[in-house]
């Protein structure tokens, strides 16, 4: 379920912020309209992984999916019903709920992320 960041994959953010400010700023300002050049739309994603999510929901339960804090914020979007702000970026490695109580929506992204061992 991870991003497709298209032509971004693999590169650098100074690289692609150096060859096109105005679309990184998108990026970095998480605008809901923003679409990595040739890859996807955040609108796009929040589609495919709420579907991914919805096929998860229909299988055995308790269920985990493991994913990176892009996806994470889409899953959170969908369920919410509204895309996050940039100020609550959801962290690599966090376990996030799916269904956040207005108190955890509004803990994610302040705690610190955890440290990798």
């Amino acid at each position: 379920m991870e991003t497709d960041a298209g032509d971004w994959t693999d590169r650098t953010f100074a690289d692609v912020s150096a060859e096109a400010p105005e679309l990184f700023a998108a990026f970095a300002n998480a605008d809901p309209d923003f679409a990595f050049p040739g890859g996807e739309s955040f609108v796009a994603q929040e589609q495919r992984v709420g579907a991914a999510l919805d096929e998860v929901e229909q299988g055995p339960q308790p269920a985990l999916v493991v994913c990176h804090g892009m996806v994470i914020r889409a899953a959170l979007s969908v369920r919410i019903g509204r895309w996050l702000p940039y100020g609550q970026r959801v962290p690599n490695g966090a376990i996030v709920p799916l269904q956040p109580s207005e108190d955890e929506l509004a803990q994610i992204g302040r705690a610190p992320a955890p440290e990798a061992s």
